[in-house]
This record gives structure tokens, C-alpha cells and sequence, in this order.
């Protein structure tokens, strides 16, 4: 199926939905990037897909195969990140902008947030 018919199927109802204070929409679906209720950050109705999450202490950065996108255990391709804050934020900045352009701000955002949450802090003496 196309990306457009899966998201007039699914953007009414679905399980990822979550409905907040004033009428706003969000979305708990993998490969959301701002977790927003749209079909431009929709990870269910795209087939190219961006996913960025915390993989212990490195950062989990996946695309989705439009060529597999029918076969889940196959659809998606997966690279950890072993690296500091900038190099991750470069990393991704560039993967991203060859792969969807209009998604690199937002894959930037996510994976300073990602890597700033499991980073450890110096104790003060």
C-alpha cells in the first residue's frame, strides 16, 4: 500500500495515539521523532523511516529500507554510535540529510536529547 492510503487508515485511530491538554495530539510510535500526531513524523504510514533511541550507553540511530518495507524483520537497518555529543549530532546530521532532508532539524534535536539523557555527570566535590 502507499504511505498516503496507510495514514488516512490510521491517523484517526491507532494505539500509538495519545491525547493531551487542549485538543493537542501526540504519538508513542517508534520512529516518531517529535512524537507528534502527523504524517510527516509518522513512523507507521512512511516506509523511510528515521529512529533515533538510547542503546545503553551509545546512541541507537535506525533508517527504514523502502525496498523491505513489507518485511518487518528485514525493514529496518540499525548502527550504534560510539561517539561523543558532536560527533553523534555530525553523524547523524549527515545520514539524515541523505536520506530525508526535511527530517535532519528534528533528528539533530532527538539525538542531543537521546545522548544528553544517558550521559553521566561529574560528581562535585
Amino acid at each position: 500500500m502507499s504511505s498516503q492510503l496507510v495514514w488516512e487508515v490510521v491517523k484517526k485511530h491507532n494505539s500509538f495515539m495519545r491525547k493531551g491538554v487542549k485538543g493537542l495530539v501526540f504519538s508513542a510510535e517508534p520512529g516518531n521523532l517529535y512524537n507528534k500526531h502527523s504524517y510527516k513524523f509518522s513512523g507507521l504510514a512512511n516506509t523511510k523511516v528515521v529512529d533515533i533511541q538510547a542503546e545503553g550507553d551509545n546512541v541507537k540511530f535506525s533508517v527504514g529500507r523502502v525496498k523491505t518495507a513489507q518485511q518487518p524483520k528485514k525493514s529496518k537497518h540499525s548502527v550504534i554510535i560510539k561517539k561523543d555529543g558532536r560527533a553523534v549530532l555530525k553523524a547523524v546530521g549527515k545520514q539524515v540529510a541523505s536520506y530525508r532532508p526535511d527530517l535532519k532539524a528534528a533528528a539533530q534535536a532527538r539525538a542531543a536529547a537521546v545522548h544528553k539523557s544517558i550521559r553521566v555527570r561529574k560528581a562535585k566535590k
